[in-house]
């Protein structure tokens, strides 16, 4: 999918992203019954990276890293190590709704660091954005401290959000010409980083059940939740502010909830159900754009 589609289709771009993302932190919750989570991880990251580099390969051939080399080894530990890996442990001992809930505080995230590094511009709304969303995820981590939900999980997809949003940033701050590549080589390696760190730490390949059902899990992950979202998502950011484009991403928790609640039967709490709704808003009002006058 070229940039220039993306910059056409800004709107249909990031509709479709959103569709792609909310879906996938259930589908990852189902892959993660059949397989250990880093190892799941390693190889998610490692199928999107082949697609990318191979299309990369077809329609810009070799790669020219050049002076890239350094914001790509930033993308390969924020983007892939980091938040992949921390991403794929939230989903594991959260329930997927709730760990997209965490995840996006991304877009809050990248909002106070578009402002420190790329002078983008933090007003009065923000602010009270930024303060909704900490305080959601503050309601959301009572939970997890009485014991309903696992600190562990929701400190992991804390960390996961910080790491993306740095990502995010020094992606923009870097405007690479190949996008394809940018994704492609990092995603090969941080993936093959992943695997090892899972077998490091005793996962097996033996605990990996290759069902038809694991199998079109991976599959959906590698190709449309990775290569073509990935594609998708940066594409969005070299278009826009990058703190605009990661709060137009607030309804990808909100579709996640909906399809866990009622695909998965997880439980949604009103302490839980306040603290989403507060995320939302809060990543909503980051994000709105600023009226004249």
């Amino acid at each position: 999918m070229s940039q220039g589609f993306i910059g056409r289709h800004p709107y249909l771009a990031m509709t479709g992203l959103i569709l792609i993302w909310g879906v996938g932190y259930p589908i990852m919750k189902i892959g993660l019954q059949y397989c250990p989570p880093l190892l799941f991880a390693g190889l998610r990251a490692i199928g999107g990276g082949l697609v990318l580099a191979t299309l990369a390969l077809r329609q810009e051939g070799l790669p020219k890293i050049g002076s890239t080399w350094r914001p790509m080894a930033v993308s390969g530990v924020f983007n892939v190590l980091l938040f992949f890996g921390l991403s794929t442990l939230s989903v594991q001992l959260l329930p997927a709704g709730i760990a997209s809930v965490v995840l996006y505080l991304q877009p809050i995230f990248v909002a106070g660091l578009a402002y420190a590094w790329l002078g983008e511009s933090l007003t009065g709304t923000k602010m009270i954005g930024l303060l909704l969303g900490f305080l959601g995820v503050a309601a959301i981590m009572v939970h997890g401290v009485e014991g309903t939900l696992s600190p562990v999980g929701l400190a992991y997809g804390v960390g996961s959000a910080a790491a993306w949003a740095l990502g995010t940033v020094a992606f923009k701050r870097a405007a690479p010409k190949s996008i394809l590549w940018f994704n492609a080589l990092p995603f090969l390696l941080g993936g093959f980083v992943i695997l090892g760190s899972g077998v490091a730490i005793g996962e097996r390949w033996a605990d990996i059940a290759w069902t038809p059902m694991f199998v079109l899990v991976l599959a959906y992950g590698g190709v449309i939740g990775l290569a073509v979202s990935w594609t998708l998502w940066l594409g969005l950011v070299a278009a826009g502010e990058a703190s605009r484009m990661s709060g137009n991403t607030f309804l990808v928790p909100v579709v996640s909830v909906a399809i866990s609640t009622v695909f998965l039967g997880e439980p949604l709490t009103a302490m839980l159900t306040t603290g989403g709704l507060a995320v939302v808003a809060g990543v909503y009002l980051v994000n709105r754009p600023a009226t004249a006058g």
